[in-house]
């Protein structure tokens, strides 16, 4: 059997020494446990709680149950990014995605198709392709059309809708909605990542005197995973909190009943937002408004709420500068809108 942490360093440093960094405590993970913990107790005793007059009982169920399906997803996304940042050398993405800028941006949207993720997992794997100098545009494509565009989401909306009518909507929606806001990474490209040093450009590691490389045994890719998820896990948990707090104070379908257009699109779009559902399963929960909502407020709905939510922004802060998190979400808001309004009036979604 081959030892995989004995296999080529996919780096052309020069060094003849590996380094690996020690393993820092998992503070993150051990917080996040416990609060887990304490959630699943508290909906175990919201029996107890129904008398209080507060809602304890359902928002715990609500953060319960977000978390849970939120952490697999985040793991499997955490544990391909290790793999991308131990395995995969920068010479191969540079085969991978084109040198011009534009055509990479496509390249991206072609294997957003093929990437079944949800975007829990695509924030971490944007992290890494970026480490690897994936360019900022096509990086930024794929972390929002992955979760829009995937196989499962395909398959989901059709269950629930029973239209490929709809579903086309929502595919060709995302796409034209990610394509610009990756292209829009062209004009005045930011500094995205927190630690910019630590980006490598084409084959070289971008460091001096030596190279820290990561671990490329199971073990090791094992520990740099759950030392990312703990690190991250907070952020998450943060994100579900405030999640849960609007779907059990902010009544959507009641707000919905006579609103005009562009207040019904503006509204389901927060609600988007606010509700952090995962992309393999927000159609189900779309579906459940439709009587209430156009197919346009659906759209902002489903379009918008796999590229750009609370979880997802709490994901994104952890890893990213500000100023490039603001940027996006505005990005993505303003686009969104645009390009889901305009459609709606065209007709396109009637």
């Amino acid at each position: 059997m081959v030892d995989i942490g004995r296999l080529p360093l996919p780096y052309s440093c020069g060094v003849s020494v590996m380094e690996t960094k020690s393993p820092a405590r998992p503070w993150g993970a051990l917080i996040g446990a416990l609060v887990l913990v304490a959630l699943i107790a508290v909906w175990a005793a919201q029996g107890v709680l129904a008398g209080t007059g507060v809602p304890i009982g359902r928002a715990a169920t609500i953060a319960v149950g977000m978390t849970l399906q939120a952490i697999p997803f985040l793991l499997l996304g955490v544990f391909v990014a290790e793999l991308i940042e131990a395995f995969v050398s920068p010479s191969l993405i540079a085969r991978v995605f084109p040198t011009n800028p534009v055509a990479s941006v496509f390249a991206a949207l072609v294997a957003a198709f093929l990437l079944p993720v949800c975007d829990c997992s695509a924030v971490p794997i944007f992290r890494s392709l970026l480490r690897k100098g994936v360019p900022l545009s096509a990086a930024t494509t794929l972390m929002l059309a992955s979760p829009a565009i995937n196989p499962l989401v395909i398959a989901s909306t059709y269950y629930a809708f029973g239209s490929w009518s709809l579903v086309v909507a929502r595919i060709g929606l995302s796409i034209v909605v990610a394509l610009t806001v990756g292209l829009s990474m062209l004009v005045s490209t930011p500094h995205a990542l927190r630690e910019d040093k630590d980006l490598h450009d084409g084959d070289t590691c971008g460091c001096e005197g030596g190279c820290t490389v990561p671990d490329r045994s199971f073990s090791g890719v094992l520990g740099a995973t759950g030392h990312s998820f703990g690190r991250i896990l907070p952020y998450l948990l943060g994100g579900v909190a405030a999640s849960t707090l609007a779907q059990v104070f902010w009544p959507v379908s009641s707000l919905l009943a006579g609103m005009p257009a562009a207040g019904a699109l503006a509204l389901m779009m927060g609600a988007g937002f606010a509700l952090s559902l995962c992309s393999s399963s927000d159609a189900v929960i779309a579906r459940s408004l439709a009587s209430l909502a156009p197919t346009g407020a659906l759209m902002g709905f489903m379009v918008y709420g796999p590229m750009m939510d609370v979880k997802n922004v709490a994901l994104l802060a952890s890893q990213f500068r500000g100023g490039f998190v603001a940027r996006l979400f505005v990005t993505v808001t303003a686009v969104a809108a645009l390009v889901i309004g305009c459609a709606w009036w065209a007709g396109v979604l009637a």
